[in-house]
């Protein structure tokens, strides 16, 4: 018999607690019959889960601002909200991870460069702790474990320079010499000489932490 695949979720509204209204979630994974769609009963479930929520009373019918609790039962997920109101850092709604981890990083292709990094950086670092923590959410939804853990820590001198060694600014500049009659005879001094100058002109421009490599490269 051919069947097809499936995911349900529903939301049912339980008890109000302190302005809060317990949500009960329920998802399911289910076959269905092709050739009779209306037959569906416990044997074609294939994984049932029940959890609690909450929200604000008012938003039961808008599952995007369920804060996710993910309490086993209704006793938890009254607990769960007594410690929200006393850290409002604890739970966050799916609105809130839409607008602040998911869709930059989609926007970004779950990528950060060193100019991207510094500017979540400094949004971090004018933040208010619940917003720290979502921005924090974003580095791990892309895989930026080590950078997470520096935000977290508020190490920002250590966030910025790991940012550093992870996207350094890779630079090509070319030179010529163009001499009359003789050439030049000790190249080695000449290359040594150019990485010197090079190097004190980054370090006045307050360039520090560099590597330059100056080749030498057959005539032509």
């Amino acid at each position: 018999m051919s069947v097809r695949s499936g995911h349900k979720t529903s939301r049912i509204a339980m008890d109000l607690y302190k302005g809060y209204r317990v949500i009960k979630v329920i998802d399911i994974d289910y076959h269905r019959s092709i050739f009779n769609p209306q037959y569906f009963d416990k044997d074609w479930i294939e994984r049932k889960e029940v959890h609690f929520d909450f929200c604000k009373e008012g938003n039961e019918k808008r599952p995007s601002q369920d804060y996710n609790a993910w309490a086993k039962t209704i006793a938890e997920c009254k607990e769960c909200i007594d410690k929200f109101l006393k850290d409002d850092s604890l739970y966050f709604t799916a609105e809130e991870r839409e607008q602040y981890v998911y869709k930059p990083n989609r926007k970004n292709h779950w990528g950060f460069g060193y100019n991207s990094l510094m500017k979540l950086m400094r949004e971090h670092q004018k933040a208010t702790k619940r917003i720290k923590i979502l921005l924090e959410d974003r580095l791990t939804d892309a895989n930026f474990h080590s950078e997470c853990g520096y935000l977290s820590n508020g190490d920002y001198e250590g966030f910025e320079k790991c940012a550093a060694e992870l996207s350094p600014f890779n630079e090509k500049f070319e030179v010529y010499t163009h001499t009359l009659r003789k050439r030049i005879k000790e190249p080695k001094k000449l290359i040594e000489g150019l990485n010197k100058v090079i190097d004190d002109y980054l370090a006045s421009q307050g360039i520090k932490d560099t590597s330059v490599e100056v080749k030498f490269c057959e005539e032509w």
